[in-house]
């Protein structure tokens, strides 16, 4: 892993999307650290580890991150020219029509289209900047209509192509791979929960006499032992969708 994103928030997820788009590669060593981006746009090399307890910011994950060091930050997406972003907005948000439109629109003393405008504007368009300083990001609008996401996935790439990752440490490696045994095990649990309801849907669907040979036929297809199988077809719980009586085509 060379990027990753600390949070979900707007601001990464558009990041991320601008990235892909860019389609920038850069070569990464075995045991570097990773690239993490936060909400705000600052960044830091880190490595996954494991924590005692979930993170209430990243869910119920046990993975979290060890800074190892600061990166700097990206700068804000910059406005995109107003002769590019009136018709985005207006295509994305058509000037409402009807009454109860010319009525909001009366009573703030403007037309229709003047009132549906202001209102774009402000929910659009506001600085993020205030003094040269950067601004609360949940202040601004990221939409990337208004805001070009591409200018920030440049800066990135570049980032990326004149700085070298630090390599991870003895103890910062032991981090990071228990971090990734973890998620292996949790994927392997979750992978036999399923295996387990597939196995009691079967059962439910040969009703109260089983065919000849179909637990031995359980225990062959699904690798487990005997009795694993009998505590699994013994708990409770079905598949939340029926298997389809019949092909489907999407």
């Amino acid at each position: 892993m060379s990027i990753a994103y600390a949070e979900n928030y707007r601001t990464q997820q558009e990041l991320a999307l601008a990235y892909r788009r860019l389609g920038h590669q850069a070569t990464v060593n075995t045991w570097s650290a990773t690239l993490l981006i936060h909400r705000g746009l600052t960044m830091s090399w880190a490595c996954p580890v494991l924590l005692h307890e979930p993170d209430p910011e990243l869910g119920d994950t046990r993975i979290g991150w060890h800074v190892i060091a600061e990166a700097g930050d990206l700068d804000y997406p910059p406005l995109r020219p107003e002769e590019e972003i009136w018709p985005a907005l207006l295509a994305a948000h058509p000037t409402p029509t009807g009454e109860h439109a010319e009525q909001q629109a009366r009573m703030l003393g403007k037309t229709v289209e003047e009132a549906h405008h202001d209102h774009l504007r402000r929910h659009f368009l506001s600085d993020a900047n205030i003094g040269f300083g950067k601004r609360n990001p949940t202040d601004v609008n990221f939409d990337p209509l208004v805001r070009d996401w591409d200018v920030t996935a440049r800066q990135l790439a570049e980032f990326r192509d004149t700085h070298k990752p630090p390599k991870l440490t003895t103890e910062q490696r032991v981090m990071s791979k228990g971090a990734e045994l973890a998620t292996l095990e949790a994927e392997v649990d979750a992978a036999k929960v399923s295996l387990a309801r597939l196995m009691r849907n079967a059962a439910q669907e040969q009703g109260d006499k089983p065919r000849y040979g179909f637990k031995a036929d359980l225990h062959r297809w699904s690798g487990r032992a005997r009795p694993t199988v009998e505590a699994w077809l013994n708990a409770n719980g079905l598949c939340e969708a029926p298997v389809p009586s019949t092909d489907t085509e999407d």
